[in-house]
């Protein structure tokens, strides 16, 4: 899901417009959704009183260093007061009434993410009482436990077996685990203790199991 931009403009010109269709919306709406007159009239005032300052100040022949500065101080109130006003009742303004008026609307489809080609750096700890720490990292990230950023997850599946064996394949490792966080504890149980923990890691995407990535190789230690 794209990163949703500030819906404040920043020019002049853009918040003029923008604060004008805001006001006039909440006003034509604000009975049909639920927002009460002590809370309208505030902006209907302070829009009277931005707009005459707004417009001596866009005077070249004639503004003073008092208007410019009066017009800025009022538009960094007037911004508050809208995004205080926005926090309190987006839930009560419906997404078309969102866009009509400049707001951000909520992106509930999730971007696309493309196939994962790579897989996990995995670095197993013992600590005892059966448990094994595993650290995940990207390639590129050697120095602390990161996610791929196309990843949802990572999933080990792994094995116990007594003594050293040859085993090459994922699907010979049963037990299947995912974790959302690129440092987690795998539990083998004390009556495992000495056993061999094989493990395989690779990438999900949770959304699109198909865009995962490729299995690592078999990583091994005795579990402690």
């Amino acid at each position: 899901m794209g990163r949703r931009k500030d819906f404040m403009p920043r020019k002049d010109t853009e918040f003029f417009s923008f604060q004008r269709i805001l006001v006039d919306k909440v006003v034509a709406n604000k009975a049909a959704w639920g927002i009460p007159d002590a809370d309208v009239n505030p902006l209907i005032a302070r829009r009277s009183e931005f707009e005459p300052v707004r417009v001596k100040a866009q005077n070249k022949n004639t503004r003073t260093s008092t208007d410019v500065l009066a017009h800025r101080q009022m538009r960094k109130t007037y911004e508050k007061e809208i995004r205080a006003f926005v926090r309190k009742y987006k839930e009560f303004i419906p997404d078309t009434g969102k866009v009509g008026m400049g707001l951000t609307v909520r992106d509930t489809e999730p971007s696309p993410r493309g196939l994962i080609e790579s897989i996990p750096v995995v670095a197993l700890l013992p600590i005892g009482g059966g448990g094994i720490k595993v650290i995940c990292k990207r390639e590129t990230d050697q120095n602390r436990p990161s996610m791929h950023r196309l990843a949802d997850a990572i999933e080990c599946r792994s094995i116990l077996v007594q003594g050293r064996m040859a085993i090459n394949d994922p699907e010979a490792a049963p037990k299947s685990q995912i974790s959302k966080k690129a440092k987690f504890i795998i539990q083998c149980g004390d009556e495992n203790a000495g056993k061999h923990f094989y493990g395989f890691f690779r990438w999900v995407n949770l959304t699109n199991p198909a865009n995962s990535g490729p299995w690592s190789k078999a990583h091994t230690m005795i579990v402690p």
